[in-house]
């Protein structure tokens, strides 16, 4: 996996010539540079593109604040400023818009050239109840000590820093310090800190107060990458399990149905269809059993392919529903085709033309066709849902989790998905490329509601949130414990 390229693998980097200049840019190494001017027209085009084509700009801010991010941040621009800081300052703008699809990727080349450089933090972390702890042995410093500071920032300060480079729906922070414990973690730090040949690291052991320091060199992406497959709580992560599975819970009489992706393939897929078959058996056998409550376990599910999600509400829920109650783009045609980075151009137009058919007040809205009905399932399930989510929980995940929430026979516990509640920005992802930087921005075009209840303890902007708060502490990751599936087995008990 390459560190640079987030979420999505970019094509190789085709030089181009700049359109200011004329003259050709040389291999981009970590000490590419570009003039103010040319800093200055990708801001502009950044602005453009995401202004004329993203239609959930203005979903969680007002346009006022939108255009004070944009002004804000243009006028942090300087001539001796760096690519890195560069590419921050464009971020600052994304990350205040709030959307889990938002990316800005760096180019192949550069990202080829970083990964092998000996500037990236070693150590995978874990981020629990505020304080970030190390999640492996690592020279002298052993596995579970707190982390104080790094480099003297506070580690209040290092989280926070870190954790802007995690989009996420609406206002949720959760989400975002939760992939601190990911693999991108070492690129997240590169982007706060810049290159860094070691690492000055205050930490305190388990089960002591003392104040220890350590200096650690840096190391390339594909050492820590090493580490990361090797940290302490890789056994916890692997008790998941795959991606869907289902088992008979004899001591509480309940079915524990695991759903962790939904990205088995579309409709037509094998995949599709051995999950559909796989369900249709699950939710047979708990009708005749006549269960009373079941688990739904979604933690780490951040999406994948349609109708995944709805087929598996259908069988949870009573009552007619839609994927969303609307769903709109701000275009047919593609806007600025000459930084569009794929070849899909009259495809996509096709596509959009199709299902985006209805024009209302400058915007496209998804017509019935491509927005059915469903019904529950005849097997569908009538007793207690407990439902286990976490910050991982995003898109289609969040989207299967909020309509799950919204049935009255759901218990929600965990933490805050990443994903919304009410809506969120998503189907469609476009790239464009930035004409000097070579940065990639990519974003969903689509903004959706989802076909959700009003809740009182919902608010707009909110993910999914639990109606039993429940994290892993200290004590549960250097057990290995599952406190959240414990937590609902025992909340089981008492129904």
């Amino acid at each position: 996996m390459k560190i640079i390229t987030k979420f999505i693998i970019i094509s190789s980097l085709i030089l181009l010539i700049s359109c200011k200049s004329e003259r050709k840019k040389p291999e981009l190494t970590e000490n590419y540079s570009l003039s103010k001017q040319e800093m200055l027209q990708d801001f502009d085009v950044f602005k453009s593109i995401f202004t004329e084509a993203n239609a959930g700009l203005y979903k969680y801010r007002t346009k006022h604040e939108i255009d004070s991010a944009f002004s804000k941040n243009k006028t942090e621009i300087k001539s001796n400023i760096s690519y890195r800081e560069f590419y921050n300052i464009l971020w600052n703008v994304i990350d205040y818009t709030g959307s889990c699809h938002n990316e800005l990727t760096y180019p192949d080349s550069l990202d080829n050239h970083l990964s092998k450089q000996k500037i990236f933090f070693p150590i995978p972390l874990k981020y629990l109840e505020n304080k970030i702890y190390t999640n492996l042995n690592y020279e002298n410093i052993p596995v579970g000590s707190e982390i104080v500071s790094v480099n003297n920032i506070n580690s209040n300060q290092f989280a926070t820093s870190i954790a802007k480079y995690v989009s996420t729906d609406g206002f949720n922070k959760t989400g975002k310090y939760a992939k601190i414990e990911t693999d991108w973690l070492p690129f997240y730090i590169y982007l706060a800190v810049g290159k860094q040949s070691q690492f000055e690291i205050e930490y305190k052991s388990q089960n002591s107060n003392n104040l220890q320091k350590s200096t650690i060199a840096s190391v390339t992406y594909k050492d820590f990458y090493t580490n990361y497959n090797n940290r302490y709580s890789k056994e916890f992560e692997n008790k998941l399990g795959k991606n869907y599975s289902y088992k008979w819970l004899d001591s509480i009489n309940t079915g524990l149905l695991k759903v962790h992706t939904f990205a088995m393939g579309g409709p037509e897929t094998d995949g599709h269809t051995q999950y559909a078959t796989f369900l249709d058996s699950v939710f047979t056998t708990l009708q005749a059993k006549k269960v009373k409550s079941l688990i739904v376990d979604v933690r780490g599910n951040g999406g994948g392919n349609d109708p995944n999600d709805l087929l598996l509400y259908s069988y949870l829920t009573q009552r007619e529903f839609k994927e969303n109650t609307s769903a709109f783009t701000l275009f047919q045609e593609i806007p600025f085709k000459e930084y569009y980075v794929y070849d899909d151009v009259e495809e996509l137009t096709n596509d959009l033309k199709k299902e985006h058919s209805i024009l209302k007040e400058d915007r496209y809205y998804q017509n019935d066709t491509f927005n059915e009905v469903w019904k529950p399932q005849s097997n569908a399930f009538q007793g207690t849902i407990i439902l286990l989510i976490d910050p991982y929980v995003a898109s289609a995940g969040s989207l299967f989790a909020s309509l799950v929430k919204s049935d009255e026979n759901t218990i929600v516990i965990g933490e805050e998905s990443l994903g919304g509640y009410y809506g969120h920005t998503g189907h469609i992802p476009m790239t464009y490329e930035l004409p000097n930087s070579k940065l990639r921005l990519t974003f969903s075009i689509v903004d959706l509601e989802q076909d959700v209840k009003e809740l009182s303890d919902q608010k707009f902007g909110d993910g999914i949130l639990p109606d039993f708060k429940v994290v892993q502490t200290h004590e549960d990751f250097i057990n290995n414990k599952d406190i959240q599936l414990n937590f609902e087995i025992g909340k089981i008990k008492k129904l």
